[in-house]
């Protein structure tokens, strides 16, 4: 397990300077474009260089591993990138479609925000990696099926499907340290209620990582199918309450 640590040690000092051959193109300029993690104004392009090689093949090799699973589970095909973040470490989901081949828009994670994950991870498997990457599928769940939900109600709303595709990949595809990814979105939430990048309290995104999590393991011991629509309502009931 340390040895994803050293990957991504040998790939962030392989990064310093984007490699431009791999940078994607920003195809959509449309400023109707919709983006959701962090606010800003404009393109994708606004928010920094991005490349869809990390400079460490077995760091992208468990990346695209993670991406083939989380299309399967959220029936959703966004392209997905890294993100040269600088000092503001985020992920990103958007409607813009920066890759042909993908439909679905496109999310971008943050090299940094990938090291400091990792840094904290003590299992060394930095498992809030990916329940990141779900959390911003979800938003992509969100764009193209519709939810009518604003605010931090999306960010909950995404929060929740997080939670049932981190069960999921526990069971299906790899152990998932629940609790570091908990720790990790618990951290993330704030209490700048009037701030329109309000993303929910630490208790509010904490209770939706795990009513998702507890919804997709009482479905998987009752032998019960989980579809993405009853996913998609029980997330919505759930997040309103807040």
């Amino acid at each position: 397990m340390k040895l994803l640590i050293l990957a991504l040690a040998l790939m962030v000092s392989s990064v310093t300077t984007p490699p431009s051959q791999n940078i994607i193109s920003n195809k959509n300029t449309d400023d109707q474009s919709y983006h959701q993690g962090c606010s800003f104004r404009g393109g994708l392009s606004a928010l920094g260089n991005t490349t869809t090689y990390s400079g460490n093949a077995y760091f992208d090799r468990a990346i695209n591993e993670e991406y083939a699973y989380l299309i399967q589970k959220f029936a959703v095909r966004p392209n997905l990138a890294y993100l040269y973040d600088g000092n503001s470490p985020n992920a990103y989901a958007t409607t813009q479609v920066t890759d042909s081949r993908f439909q679905d828009g496109t999310v971008v994670i943050g090299f940094n925000l990938i090291k400091s994950e990792c840094a904290i991870s003590s299992s060394g498997t930095c498992t809030a990696v990916a329940i990141i990457l779900a959390h911003e599928f979800g938003h992509i769940v969100d764009f193209k099926y519709g939810t009518g939900l604003r605010g931090k109600y999306k960010e909950l709303f995404a929060d929740y499907l997080a939670g049932c595709y981190m069960y999921f990949r526990s069971v299906e595809f790899k152990y998932t340290f629940a609790n570091e990814a908990a720790y990790s979105f618990f951290n993330k939430g704030d209490t700048n209620f009037t701030s329109p990048q309000h993303h929910g309290t630490p208790q509010q995104r904490y209770n939706c990582l795990l009513a998702g999590y507890n919804l997709a393991q009482n479905y998987h011991y009752a032998g019960r199918y989980l579809s993405l629509q009853t996913v998609m309502q029980e997330a919505k009931r759930y997040v309103l309450r807040y």
